[in-house]
């Protein structure tokens, strides 16, 4: 049994917003920078990417694929009639052309430049019931983000309740970047499913391709092999989920839809005194009144951030509860149009769980919340994207000294590391230690790490 770390899920240029230069040779580069050995294909009912994808993959067994050393799986991404996205895992290009012919009446189009994740007109039980009925896996994605989300605020809190008695042929749940299995592991629902933790890449860089992937226990990338590790059968497992920690997510706290100013909701008693404005709702009647009949619950505002302070934990739930029935506007947001506070993945989960956090079944594997190597290189060098130059030329310095990423932020010593950067080995020791602090992310914005001592 060898270890294979995999990420599953990725995009093609035709999808929207997708990097124009993924291919599978920038792919492969940064797998062999991340330490990845399998990638999903993406897109893989788009015609023009499945010719690519046939054209270039060497077949190397059944159901396995290769290119320049790096194996991949046939996978894409579509989007049911309730909007709800779900990742699909197949066994062979025959079956990618047999879906791609039974989704084409379901569908607007499936054959144009930018279909690369589909719209179709099928239920999430008829979805499932196809592409079982192929021989593949399939799974709900990115499972607790506000939009496009079976858990999303509005929508389901169970399998049962959105696949109708298909959920037996459900394979896994895929967590998202706002989640993990300490967040996911709330919902008694998911305690037989097998979690998998996958970038969604929409570029081939260090800070999109691989940020989150899978430690498969199998003998072979194979598609058997793979079946039977989601399965957990024949001594086949993931061993280990390895992804963001929540808090840097795109969507782990909740957010005004119109600003995407973050809200932050703190317990804290004697606020009296600090009101700064009453907390409205949305009426039938279009008035507004205090959300609130207590004189101590106040909000204040920045340029990123609404911060309501709430007396008690029984006013923190009221509060999430009004927002989950779409009721409270946005007090930052100026001029006519007012937004609509929405859910993000924590407080979603803090509503709907019906088990408390840590509470894990036995088959389920660690999950290791990380900091990416960029990220924190972009911290140290006090700059805003992690893109920048300066942080790749810095990121692929210390690749080519001290190996692929997973070693450095998870395994090589510290005092390895720190004999190439003493700075970035500290950084690195404080994450391993869990002393650091975040600036959370939500509303579409990634969080942050908090190193006041290089700001």
């Amino acid at each position: 049994m060898d270890s294979w770390d995999a990420d599953l899920h990725i995009h093609s240029p035709h999808s929207i917003a997708v990097s124009k230069t993924l291919n599978l040779d920038t792919m492969v580069e940064t797998a062999r920078k991340k330490g990845l050995r399998i990638i999903g294909t993406g897109d893989i009912t788009q015609p023009d990417w499945r010719k690519y994808m046939a054209t270039h993959l060497e077949r190397t067994g059944e159901g396995a694929f290769m290119y320049k050393g790096v194996h991949f799986f046939i996978q894409v991404e579509l989007e049911d009639s309730e909007s709800i996205h779900h990742v699909i895992l197949l066994p062979s290009f025959t079956a990618a052309e047999e879906l791609a012919t039974g989704l084409r009446s379901k569908t607007k189009d499936l054959d144009g430049e930018w279909a690369g994740r589909p719209h179709v007109h099928l239920t999430p039980a008829e979805v499932v019931e196809m592409v079982t009925k192929l021989g593949g896996l399939i799974g709900p994605a990115h499972a607790f983000t506000p939009f496009k989300a079976i858990f999303r605020q509005g929508r389901y809190k169970t399998l049962r309740e959105c696949f109708q008695g298909a959920e037996k042929h459900v394979s896994f749940l895929e967590l998202g970047l706002s989640a993990d299995t300490h967040i996911a592991d709330q919902l008694s629902c998911l305690a037989n499913v097998t979690f998998l933790s996958n970038s969604d890449a929409h570029s081939q860089g260090a800070q999109s391709l691989g940020r989150e992937c899978n430690r498969l226990e199998i003998d072979a990338a194979s598609f058997n092999e793979l079946a039977d590790a989601i399965g957990r059968k024949n001594g086949r497992r993931i061993s280990l989920n390895i992804g963001l920690d929540p808090r840097l997510g795109k969507y782990y706290l909740m957010f005004c839809k119109t600003c995407r100013r973050r809200v932050l909701v703190n317990i804290q008693s004697g606020v009296a005194g600090q009101d700064n404005g009453s907390t409205p709702i949305i009426e039938k009647s279009g008035k507004e009144k205090p959300l609130f009949p207590l004189t101590n619950t106040s909000f204040s505002i920045s340029d990123k951030f609404i911060t309501y302070q709430v007396p008690d934990a029984s006013a923190r739930r009221r509060l999430l509860e009004t927002v989950d029935k779409k009721k409270v506007i946005c007090p930052a947001c100026t001029g006519k149009q007012k937004g609509v506070i929405q859910l993000g993945v924590s407080e979603r989960l803090e509503l709907i769980a019906d088990q408390p956090p840590d509470t894990h079944p036995p088959h389920r594997p660690p999950y290791l919340d990380i900091i990416p190597l960029v990220e924190i290189i972009r911290a140290i060098k006090r700059v805003k994207s992690t893109t920048a130059a300066s942080v790749t030329r810095m990121y692929d310095d210390l690749i080519t000294k001290l190996g692929p990423e997973y070693g450095v932020l998870a395994d090589i010593p510290i005092t390895t590391i720190k004999k190439e950067d003493e700075t970035i080995g500290t950084v690195i020791d404080a994450f391993r230690q869990h002393q650091i602090s975040f600036i959370p992310g939500g509303g579409g914005t990634f969080g942050k790490i908090s190193l006041p001592e290089f700001e």
